[in-house]
């Protein structure tokens, strides 16, 4: 029998793209999963979207947060009321483009019983759904090892990983300095106990989003990224070019902020996903 796959999908005033990302996971070929939406207290029409969605789809299952949790406990709960062996991840405003995605990586992780995640590349489009560039992401767990510190070799929407191994480490952190990066770190703790691989497809189509997350916190992040590859130094090679990369990246950053707003985001997005 398939494997049942559990997909995570957190929201809040998500109802504008929340849809199209459900019929993409309907659209897909591997047909034995459950969708799991956790609504984080929105407050817009995103209970009504899913609601009517699940009249014809029993796979769909709704939860809501009474008060706003923010990401790292609500993804958690997602956890907790998933019966899936594998877990997928999809935001409410990305999709996956590929019908075949969730299948391919079913059946890698079926058949590569030490590997712990897989992912896949991804297509960036912007608000309007139109594509503004593409990139696949390294392939195998060694040069994914090679370049982990320096970089998130994953990209959130697009996993799969083993359920079990992931509740071992007890799901996301909820603590404050993996905040904005708490699927980073958890990729990082799972590559201490399996191997890691990314499938050489566009599984993933990413809604790029002005202000999804504000510049300042964006700084924060990069400091606190320091941090993560210092905790992760004696399981992880490169240290120290990881850390030339972070503090390139930073100023990088800190100098776009400051460009006048008309020099492409797109541009500046893909050179860093190049880096």
């Amino acid at each position: 029998m398939d494997k049942l796959v559990t997909i995570i999908m957190p929201t809040y005033n998500g109802s504008k793209w929340l849809k199209n990302a459900i019929l993409s996971i309907q659209n897909q070929t591997y047909k034995h999963w459950e969708l799991i939406v956790v609504d984080d207290g929105s407050t817009d029409n995103t209970a009504q979207i899913v609601m009517d969605l699940m009249q014809n789809e029993p796979r769909i299952k709704y939860f809501k947060n009474e008060q706003n949790l923010g990401i790292q406990k609500t993804l958690n709960r997602g956890l907790k009321e998933a019966k899936g062996e594998y877990v997928a991840r999809l935001d409410d405003d990305d999709s996956w483009p590929d019908p075949l995605k969730l299948k391919k990586q079913v059946d890698f992780l079926n058949e590569n019983s030490t590997y712990v995640l897989v992912g896949t590349g991804v297509i960036i489009v912007n608000e309007e759904g139109k594509e503004l560039f593409r990139y696949l992401l390294p392939e195998e767990d060694n040069v994914i090892r090679s370049k982990i510190l320096s970089k998130n070799c994953f990209a959130h929407s697009s996993v799969l990983f083993r359920k079990d191994i992931v509740m071992n480490f007890g799901g996301y952190s909820e603590e404050e300095d993996v905040k904005h990066f708490e699927d980073y770190d958890l990729w990082m703790k799972l590559g201490t106990v399996g191997k890691l691989h990314n499938l050489p497809i566009y599984g993933l189509a990413y809604r790029m989003r002005e202000g999804s997350l504000s510049a300042t916190n964006r700084l924060l992040v990069f400091k606190k990224l320091l941090n993560h590859i210092n905790k992760y130094k004696k399981s992880y090679p490169k240290h120290l070019i990881a850390l030339v990369r972070a503090y390139l990246r930073y100023v990088l950053y800190s100098i776009y902020i400051s460009l006048p707003k008309k020099f492409s985001l797109n541009k500046i997005i893909k050179f860093y996903k190049e880096m």
